[in-house]
């Protein structure tokens, strides 16, 4: 039902109702012979036996702060739209400054950018004017890749878009204070989270915002990585596999812990780079990325869970073995 379960529940929830909020693809009725009367007498026998699964509803502060991550997460996304635009317009007017600058939406590229849409004239002065000095490029070779074909209607396009970008740069900005703002009663667990390798600021309020900081509805960490989508699936028939691909689960948690296995991974002197290559030489890169962000959701599990701080004894090892020896 999308968002529309959500009035229905605020009405309810001060009259404190035991609520229970189901995925209909668990309880569906039989096909064919669906009414919205007998749909409601199938959910009321399901119910007086126990079989209705509740999903997992948070606490307002944390639906709150999901709501803010998720804004910023299709914000973000486009703003690349954006930036991907202006790279089309750029490249079909034959403008090649990706050749020589890494970022052309910041300093010496934003100031090109400024003098191609303000429709100025291009010349080795004003190149040298703009460029700034720590740009390997030099200007002629800033000139020659600008030496192209603009279009006053590309120009226009290059300007709409180059403001939509500022707009939304600076939407993102207040964001990020907001939900600083409501991270700050979730202070302690938000720096423990960034004690474990791999896991960044964002990816930090990322997992507050769709776990919270009480895992109490999830019986253990094999439960919350079958919520998240991170626990292989489950198919055999007549003693044969027939795929173990994982499920759908939370989109926003799966792909950021995702993005924490990429990073974890290439840490140095960490136990998690070690699982990660032991899982490789046997199953796979990609199949081995999935079971070392599944083991990271299970650390935050347990770390939520007990109340505790992440170490990583390999790194702790290392450190005593050099001192021992220094010594």
């Amino acid at each position: 039902t999308g968002q529309y379960w959500r009035p229905v529940w605020q009405i309810l929830e001060p009259y404190g109702f035991k609520m229970i909020l189901c995925n209909p693809r668990i309880i569906k009725n039989i096909p064919g012979k669906k009414t919205d009367q007998k749909d409601s007498e199938w959910l009321s026998e399901l119910a007086r036996y126990g079989l209705v699964s509740a999903s997992f509803v948070p606490a307002h502060a944390i639906q709150a702060l999901r709501e803010s991550t998720r804004l910023r997460k299709k914000l973000t996304e486009n703003t690349t739209q954006l930036k991907n635009e202006v790279h089309n317009i750029l490249q079909r007017s034959n403008i090649k400054l990706t050749s020589y600058l890494s970022d052309i939406f910041n300093g010496t590229g934003l100031k090109l950018l400024d003098a191609l849409m303000n429709g100025e004239v291009i010349n080795i002065h004003l190149v040298s004017h703009l460029r700034h000095g720590r740009v390997h490029a030099s200007a002629e070779q800033l000139l020659a890749a600008m030496d192209g074909s603009l279009t006053r209607n590309d120009r226009r396009l290059l300007a709409i878009n180059m403001h939509l970008l500022s707009d939304y740069q600076s939407v993102l900005a207040d964001l990020n204070v907001q939900i600083d703002e409501q991270l700050s009663e979730f202070d302690n667990l938000y720096h423990r989270l960034q004690a474990i390798p791999g896991i960044s600021q964002r990816i930090a309020q990322i997992v507050i915002a769709e776990v919270g900081p009480d895992v109490s509805p999830f019986p253990d960490a094999h439960h919350l990585a079958s919520w998240a989508g991170l626990c292989p699936g489950n198919y055999e028939s007549a003693g044969v596999k027939h795929g173990s691909h994982i499920l759908h689960g939370n989109v926003y948690l799966k792909s950021a812990l995702i993005s924490a296995a990429l990073a974890a991974k290439q840490v140095k002197e960490s136990g998690l780079k070690d699982y990660f290559y032991r899982l490789r030489s046997r199953m796979g890169a990609q199949p081995a990325l999935v079971a070392l962000a599944h083991k990271m959701l299970r650390i935050i599990y347990t770390m939520i869970d007990q109340g505790i701080t992440y170490v990583d004894y390999k790194k702790d090892q290392r450190k005593a073995i050099t001192l021992a020896t220094n010594i």
